[in-house]
């Protein structure tokens, strides 16, 4: 029942922040939210039995391509 309760958080975790990128207008919390993003999909590929994927995905995604995104956003907005 627990495992049901968070994987369904999860994926309102996953899907909310995802509308929330959509919609937000500041790309600095866009980014931040995009890294949440990223663990709750990981954590659902770890629900799924998956965990290679899931070791992918946060190693590749959020420790390479996300941390470049976020110095890339942060170094060109003006302050």
């Amino acid at each position: 029942m627990l495992e049901k309760i968070l994987f369904l958080g999860f994926i309102g975790l996953a899907l909310g922040s995802a509308l929330i990128i959509a919609f937000l207008r500041n790309i600095v919390y866009a980014g931040f939210l995009f890294f949440v993003t990223l663990v709750s999909i990981a954590a659902l590929y770890v629900f799924a039995g998956a965990d290679f994927p899931a070791l992918a995905q946060i190693i590749l995604y959020v420790g390479g391509i996300l941390v470049l995104v976020l110095f890339g956003v942060m170094l060109s907005t003006k302050q």
